[in-house]
């Protein structure tokens, strides 16, 4: 019989039911369907102050308690001695695994977004000690899980957009040619790995070497023949995009605000 918690209406009866499966790529993608909607029980501990005057509340009365209140995740530590945050399926299942503790129950696009902002934890563990349990990493459990917010959402279409337009309308540059960026940071440089900075996102630049001239940072960009910019024909200061992905050697510092890079690889391009 499938277990219901019956006071909160919570199911996960056929997210069970997947987990206890052979896994397959069938299963899989079943699985993280499942899991993406799911609300799970997770152990935590309150903050003293909690339910303070709760006991003397009548309904409708509204209460603040003082100082500040949250709640600690009861983690589970490895032999290694990495974290993983342990799920339940149902507070039956939860008090199966033998952990007594409160718990919290969430849905897994607010739990991968409170992760989001730590690194204390490596994995999330569903059912742990069960015959079924499964660990997810927590990078996975993220990118499966969290849901953009309207606004990140409206910035993944807008670079969606530049990347199509990138593929299809970059030209490959006929001769050397030197761009400039310049920022009050010296972000190019502070993000560099190795001597190698790679953009994540389109990368704009400008073929106008007089441009923010009250930014303290220049970065000299050095695009040799055959490797690929998008022109943007508009009449702004940033007027070249470069793809994300092109590799950025430094060259040379000339000073302690001006460095010279020279484009590389642009894998964006390879396929």
């Amino acid at each position: 019989m499938d277990y219901v918690d019956e006071n909160i209406g919570i199911d996960n009866s056929r997210l069970e039911e997947v987990m206890a499966k052979e896994i397959t790529g069938e299963t899989q993608r079943e699985f993280f369907e499942l899991l993406k909607k799911a609300q799970l029980f997770m152990p935590v501990s309150y903050s003293p102050n909690m339910f303070e005057g709760m006991e003397d509340a009548k309904p409708g009365d509204v209460f603040e308690p003082e100082g500040q209140v949250g709640f600690n995740i009861q983690y589970l530590t490895a032999e290694d001695g990495t974290k993983a945050v342990p799920l339940f399926t149902s507070d039956k299942e939860m008090e199966k695994s033998g952990i007594r503790s409160s718990a919290y129950i969430l849905f897994m696009s607010d739990l991968a977004a409170m992760l989001g902002q730590t690194d204390k934890y490596a994995e999330v563990t569903i059912n742990p000690f069960s015959d079924h349990n499964i660990s997810i990493p927590i990078e996975t459990f993220i990118r499966v899980c969290y849901e953009p917010t309207d606004e990140e959402k409206e910035f993944i279409e807008s670079i969606n957009a530049i990347l199509k337009i990138l593929k299809e309308h970059s030209a490959e540059l006929e001769e050397d040619v030197a761009l400039v960026y310049k920022d009050s940071e010296n972000f190019m440089v502070e993000n560099a790995v190795d001597g190698v900075y790679v953009p994540q996102i389109p990368f704009r630049a400008s073929s106008n070497p007089k441009y923010g001239e009250d930014l303290k940072y220049t970065n000299i960009l050095l695009m040799p023949k055959s490797t690929k910019i998008l022109v943007t024909g508009q009449d702004v200061d940033l007027d070249i995009i470069i793809a994300p992905g092109s590799e950025f050697n430094l060259e040379e510092e000339l000073d302690e605000v001006t460095t010279i890079w020279k484009c590389g690889a642009q894998p964006f391009y390879d396929d």
